[in-house]
C-alpha cells in the first residue's frame, strides 16, 4: 500500500509541500478553497487554530462527529490509516486527520462540496466493496490494504468516476496531514532557522525532504 514518500497528492505520490515550494499556511488556504470556502485571513487563522488544537480532540474517547455518519467516519478513518500509516513517525489517523476533515466540512465547507464529498465517499465504498465482494469496513486489515492497493492503482490509470472520487479523498488526507504538527514538522525536516543554502544535496545526507 502507498507510504508516506511515495505518493503524489494528485498523480500517486505524496510529495511533500517542500518540493513543490508551498508552505503550510498555503496547504490551509488551499483546503479552504478545496471544500468551497471563501478564503480570508482571519478564516485561514481559525482553520490554523484548530489545525493546532486538533491533537486534544483525537485523544478524547467521544468521538463528536458534526459531518460524517458513523460509517463515513470508518471509510475515512481506514482510508487515512492505510494511505498515511503509522511508520518511524505517526500517520494520518493518529494525529486526527478524519476528526479535522469532519470539521472542515461542518464548519467551512460550501453546501455544494458538502454533498460532492458525500457523493465521493459512496462512490470509493461502492467501489472497494465491489472489489472485495464483500463490505470493505468488515474486512480484516490486510485483506482492506489489498482491496484499497487494487482501487487506488486502478485510480490513477483511468478516469472514471470512482478515479476522481478517490483521488479528490486521497489528496485531502494527505494536504491535512501535511499541515499538522507531525506531518510538518516530524515526518519532513524542519529547522525554524535554516542554515546556508545548499542548491544540490544527495538524498542519502539528509534523509527525508523538508518542511516549507
Amino acid at each position: 500500500m502507498p507510504n508516506k514518500s511515495s505518493e503524489q497528492f494528485e498523480t500517486g505520490e505524496l510529495v511533500s509541500p517542500s518540493q513543490t515550494g508551498i508552505s503550510r499556511r498555503d496547504i490551509l488556504v488551499g483546503l479552504l478553497a478545496s471544500v468551497g470556502a471563501v478564503v480570508t485571513t482571519s478564516c485561514v487563522d481559525n482553520l490554523e487554530k484548530a489545525v493546532s488544537s486538533n491533537t486534544d480532540e483525537k485523544a478524547s474517547k467521544s468521538l463528536h462527529l458534526s459531518f460524517y455518519s458513523d460509517n463515513e467516519y470508518a471509510l475515512v478513518a481506514s482510508l487515512a490509516d492505510l494511505i498515511i500509516p503509522d511508520t518511524e513517525t505517526i500517520g494520518a489517523l493518529s494525529v486526527g486527520v478524519p476528526l479535522f476533515m469532519d470539521r472542515l466540512y461542518n464548519e467551512w465547507a460550501a453546501t455544494e462540496s458538502k454533498s460532492a464529498h458525500k457523493q465521493d465517499l459512496a462512490r470509493v465504498q461502492q467501489a472497494l466493496d465491489a472489489i472485495s465482494k464483500q463490505n470493505y469496513l468488515a474486512l480484516t486489515p490486510d485483506d482492506q490494504t489489498a482491496s484499497l492497493s487494487e482501487l487506488d492503482q486502478q485510480a490513477f490509470s483511468n478516469k472514471t468516476a470512482v478515479a476522481a472520487s478517490y483521488r479528490s479523498i486521497k489528496s485531502l488526507i494527505a494536504r491535512f496531514y501535511y499541515s499538522s504538527e507531525v506531518g510538518a514538522s516530524q515526518e519532513l525536516r524542519y529547522e525554524l532557522v535554516p542554515g546556508r543554502w545548499e542548491p544540490c544535496v544527495p538524498f542519502k545526507k539528509i534523509g527525508r525532504t523538508w518542511a516549507a
